[in-house]
This record gives C-alpha cells, sequence and structure tokens, in this order.
C-alpha cells in the first residue's frame, strides 16, 4: 500500500488492484483535510478570462506559497455584475505533503489524471482539479483508437448490407435463368420470367448505385479520421443532403475550423453553435457543420 495512507485502498503488487488500475478511464488522486488548504479571493470580474494565471500571480500575496509550491485550481461562486467581482475559492496542495505519493505513483508507472480534495464538503467542488494542465493524462489515445474503432466498425456495417443483398440477387438471377432455359417452349411463362429478370437486374443496378453513392460517406468517416486531432473526438455524425455535421469534444474546437477547412472534401465549415466548456475533462463541446464539396471537387 502507498505509506501515509494516500492511496489506503490500492496494492501495486495485487494483480486485481493492478487491472482496475490498467483498464481505468480516469485515476484521481484523493487528498485528506490535511493535505490541502481553502481560501476565499476577491477579485476583479475581468480577470475571469485568465483567472489561472492572474491566481498564479496573486499566490504569495494571498498565501504564505509561491506559485511553484503549490498545486492548485480554484472554483468560481459567484458574479457581482453591480459590483464588478468575483468570489472565489482558492483550493491549493503544497507540493510537499503529495510529493511521496506522486513518487510512488510515478515508480510504479501509474499516470493520473486528477488531484482533488476527497471530503467534498461542497458540491461545488466535484470539479476541482489541483493537477496542472500540462501534467495531466490525457485520454486523446484511447479516444484515437475509438475513433479508429468506430470507423472500422460503420465499414463493416457498410459493407455487410450491401454485399449480403447483392449476393440474395445474384443467386435469384441464376434461379430465374435456369427457369427460363426449362420453359422456353411456353411464350407467356418466358416473358413472366424475363420480366422477373429486368426486375431482380434493376434492383442489382439499384443495389450497386446505392453502393457507389456511399462511398462519399466513407471518405467522409476516413478524412474526419486523418484530419482530426488526437485530443479531439467526434460523438454524433450527421450527414444531411450536402451537409456534414459534427458534435464532440476538444480541448481546442477553435483549431478545427482551420484544420477541416484544408479538406478537399469541406468547404463553408462553421460553427452551428457556441462552444461550451466542460469543467469535468477540460474539453469544449462543440457542433460544426460543413457543406460537401459539388460534383466530387474540392476547393480550387
Amino acid at each position: 500500500e502507498v505509506a501515509e495512507n494516500y492511496l489506503r485502498v490500492i496494492d501495486f503488487d495485487d494483480s486485481e488492484h493492478r487491472r482496475v488500475l490498467n483498464s481505468a478511464s480516469e485515476i484521481r488522486l484523493c487528498l485528506e483535510t490535511k493535505k490541502y488548504l481553502f481560501k476565499k479571493v476577491t477579485l476583479p470580474i475581468e480577470t475571469e478570462e485568465n483567472l489561472r494565471e492572474v491566481l498564479a500571480f496573486e499566490m504569495d500575496r494571498q498565501t504564505p506559497f509561491s506559485v511553484d509550491q503549490v498545486y492548485y485550481d480554484y472554483v468560481v461562486n459567484t458574479r457581482d455584475k453591480q459590483n464588478r467581482t468575483l468570489d472565489i475559492t482558492l483550493i491549493l496542495a503544497p507540493i510537499d505533503k503529495i510529493s511521496l505519493a506522486l513518487k510512488q505513483l510515478e515508480e510504479n508507472r501509474v499516470r493520473i489524471n486528477a488531484i482533488s480534495p476527497c471530503e467534498e464538503i461542497d458540491p461545488n467542488l466535484n470539479e476541482v482539479n489541483l493537477l496542472p494542465p500540462e501534467k495531466r493524462e490525457k485520454p486523446h489515445k484511447r479516444y484515437r483508437l475509438l475513433n479508429l474503432a468506430l470507423f472500422l466498425f460503420l465499414l463493416l456495417l457498410f459493407t455487410g448490407s450491401l454485399m449480403l443483398p447483392l449476393w440474395q440477387k445474384s443467386t435469384l438471377l441464376k434461379q430465374v435463368q435456369s427457369e427460363l432455359d426449362e420453359y422456353k417452349s411456353k411464350a407467356t411463362q418466358v416473358a413472366a420470367l424475363r420480366e422477373q429478370v429486368t426486375s431482380a437486374r434493376d434492383e442489382a443496378r439499384f443495389l450497386e448505385e446505392k453502393k457507389i453513392n456511399s462511398k462519399p460517406v466513407l471518405e467522409i468517416l476516413l478524412e474526419l479520421t486523418l484530419l482530426l486531432p488526437d485530443d479531439t473526438w467526434v460523438s454524433n455524425l450527421e450527414v444531411r443532403e450536402n451537409t456534414v455535421h459534427l458534435h464532440g469534444q476538444s480541448t481546442a474546437s477553435a483549431s478545427l475550423i482551420p484544420i477541416l477547412e484544408t479538406s478537399k472534401l469541406f468547404q463553408n465549415v462553421s460553427f452551428r453553435s457556441p462552444v461550451t466548456r466542460s469543467k469535468k475533462n477540460n474539453t469544449e463541446r462543440f457542433h460544426i457543420s460543413a457543406d460537401l464539396a459539388g460534383n466530387g471537387e474540392g476547393k480550387g
């Protein structure tokens, strides 16, 4: 077990504990009350856009520590628009209090996503993460594999849905042709069978055209898989006539517009709704639309 009861329930030598660590989507280091501090801070409302940087600058004035001595995060409690101030709770953990736990995690090759208070006396603290953003284990590899798996699944689904009817129609054509040979002396029956052949061929041609028309959808999926950066994942993809709609999350949604505009498949790329930030995983939710380039031609 980790010393000083930082991780009382984890035994790194236990195979079951190790399996849970390896399969966990998020690993959070919970701190006891004595390992972190709270401080109420009031700042001008204009500082909200760069609040983390402002708190770093104010750290040695607001607390007994310098910014290099602590891991910290904050919660905005209220915004007083009349007085143009922010009421903030600053949460910080001295690095020397948690360095041993971090060292043990590193020695056991465990990368964590968050450091948070254990006793969450305030519901607003549920999303607190004291770990600096640059030190957090990012889930981009996992989501990249998820995107690839989704693409392969959709590819198999498209292929299966098209090939099975084609095989069925091919079998029907052979059966009809055999009946034509058997009843060629009966003109009326031959005519009826020829109508069946024509109908089967039309259906086969329709399926072939459907297969060809589905190619742009597969191209869109492949293009998005290649273009989108590792820190971006798509939760919903819609193709409506000549417009593609993307719903998903990214750590830098604004960069997606110029990335998608480099593609020969897309044009008129834009956000369809305002970007919202998720404090839980420090990502931005986005809804982007793009028109498909006409007649299979890209931008000149």
